[in-house]
């Protein structure tokens, strides 16, 4: 991880006391009841994780709010390490992974107090590290890139200010501060590609909530493959304006020192 220099704040006290307010109201609150926050993540969230491949990997959850990733992929992961700097929240996710995960499944998860922009981990510690609209959620751009600059082989989603419904929203709850988790910085796809082009990380697969969908076409005539693959070319274009945008972003391979040296450039540093 990169060391040296003073810790930026990752988030200020006010939006930290909104969170840990919302990790007592998981259970009045279950992100699966909302299927088009669900429909959203499948389209950008998940399928950047299956574009890596989760199967028997250990994965790093920088951000830890409702379980649901942790639900979600808990039959295929090794091992799971989540972190947050909500006390609370960690303790709601537990009682939730303990409640609907059977014993074998609940004892693959870790659930860690830590801060995004100081992870207490050494380098090559995981397969691959998330961040699903975690960095939002931190006021400063310096503290931004130190969350970014912190992981290695990493998935980053994050909300999208060129979702002009969406954004609106965000900024009217912004204004009126009724918005529950207190603060979300909106980025546009190129904002978060530079923070992982400065963290030195190589960005891979792009995935939006606005998503063409997978169809094997060559199984059709051709009367309707031609008009299918044009508006499948229109929908990943417009998937710049999805709600939710992120990218695989890769951490450079390492030059090998020796025989049987590590820096295959698979693993994450987080």
């Amino acid at each position: 991880m990169p060391q040296g220099g003073a810790k930026p704040e990752s988030r200020s006290s006010a939006a930290l006391a909104s969170y840990e307010e919302l990790g007592t109201q998981f259970d009045q609150h279950d992100p699966r009841d909302q299927y088009t926050y669900m429909s959203s993540k499948f389209r950008s969230d998940y399928t950047l994780m299956e574009h890596v491949g989760v199967d028997g990997k250990s994965v790093l959850n920088v951000g830890c709010s409702f379980p649901v990733d942790e639900l979600y992929y808990a039959r295929k992961v090794d091992r799971w390490v989540s972190v947050d700097l909500s006390p609370r929240s960690l303790e709601g996710a537990e009682a939730i992974l303990n409640r609907e995960l059977h014993p074998d499944l609940a004892k693959k998860f870790s659930l860690v107090v830590a801060d995004a922009c100081d992870l207490p981990f050494e380098d090559d510690t995981f397969d691959m590290s998330i961040c699903m609209s975690t960095v939002d959620h931190i006021p400063s751009a310096e503290a931004r890139q130190k969350a970014v600059d912190e992981m290695g082989h990493v998935v980053v989603t994050v909300p999208n200010r060129w979702c002009l419904p969406y954004a609106a929203g965000i900024w009217k709850m912004t204004r009126e501060k009724t918005l529950h988790y207190g603060y979300a910085h909106l980025f546009s796809p190129r904002e978060i590609r530079r923070i992982g082009l400065r963290a030195g990380l190589k960005p891979g697969f792009f995935a939006s909530s606005i998503a063409p969908p997978d169809v094997w076409l060559p199984g059709y005539p051709v009367v309707i493959r031609w008009p299918a693959r044009l508006t499948f070319r229109l929908l990943r274009f417009l998937g710049y304006f999805g709600r939710r945008v992120g990218y695989v972003f890769e951490k450079p391979v390492r030059p090998r020192s020796g025989p049987g040296a590590p820096g295959d450039g698979t693993h994450s540093s987080a």
